[in-house]
């Protein structure tokens, strides 16, 4: 499914969440990874972070037609459909916080330049990228995707269907590099609640402004890893969207939303946590 390296789970008593199905694509002597999505035999999306001195750059390219929705306080603003299109995100590092802006640059243009509020995330950011990851877009695929053409060769890839399913819905984040180490393994120094929230919670939770817990399996984690840093592409099969009707990319305001999520009434259960759907006064978190 991918020429990545699996997680070694060799020194692990017993399994967890991402244990299985996490890979990784190791840049460490260089400050830029690339990888690229293949569909049958095509190339659909390209992924590249660049570190730069004193800046982080994702690019994600995708195919003409592709619904490009962008959503501020639950609801969406605006829609536009790509050409010769790719999503950004420039990112701004200070210690453990990260703050940069994420938007669509559509036939080499910034299409919606002057509409910020409603065409590009210009605050997004996390508090602590070491334990609170940075949503940077959500992708759903129908079976007609279109293709890319990458400028340069790329080794890195990984197929978004196998011999049992497609893999209709992909998630992209920012997290300090070894995020998805730690998560894989049994032993983690990220809080439980994080963590669960990270693995178990689909990025609807934040873009429309509810939980929602994530419909399907972790069939590939794939960590893109330069010396610092490192992008989280998770590919999934949905249960309830075994197919979509469009290919979509959907991004929006992300002002450090764990602080909204930690905010929340949250009760331990097992194994699991019950969180409360809106946001209640401050210290209320556990």
């Amino acid at each position: 499914m991918n020429n990545g390296t699996p997680h070694d789970c060799s020194l692990q008593e017993y399994a967890c969440d991402f244990t299985g199905c996490t890979v990784y694509f190791d840049n460490h002597t260089s400050n830029t990874n690339r990888i690229r999505a293949s569909f049958n035999g095509k190339n659909v999306l390209l992924f590249s972070i660049e570190e730069r001195t004193d800046s982080v750059e994702i690019y994600i390219t995708i195919p003409d037609k592709f619904h490009c929705i962008h959503y501020k306080n639950g609801t969406s603003t605006k829609i536009c459909l790509s050409k010769n299109a790719h999503i950004t995100y420039h990112g701004k590092p200070k210690g453990k916080k990260i703050t940069g802006e994420i938007h669509i640059i559509n036939d080499g243009l910034n299409t919606f330049k002057g509409e910020a509020d409603k065409t590009e995330a210009p605050v997004a950011s996390s508090s602590n990228i070491e334990i609170h990851p940075l949503p940077i877009c959500r992708i759903e695929l129908s079976e007609n995707i279109g293709s890319v053409t990458p400028k340069n060769k790329i080794i890195n890839y990984f197929e978004v269907q196998s011999s049992t399913c497609f893999f209709n819905t992909i998630e992209v984040h920012l997290a300090r590099r070894g995020y998805m180490n730690n998560l894989a393994s049994v032993a983690r120094n990220i809080p439980d609640i994080f963590a669960s929230l990270f693995i178990h919670m689909s990025m609807h939770a934040f873009y429309l402004n509810k939980l929602e817990r994530r419909p399907g399996l972790f069939p590939q984690a794939i960590a893109l890893q330069t010396k610092k840093f490192e992008l989280i592409i998770l590919a999934t099969h949905e249960y309830k969207n075994p197919s979509y009707d469009n290919n979509s990319v959907h991004y929006f305001h992300t002002k450090d939303y764990f602080q909204d999520l930690e905010s929340r009434n949250i009760i331990q259960h097992m194994d699991g946590y019950f969180i409360d759907q809106s946001s209640l006064p401050r210290n209320k978190f556990l």
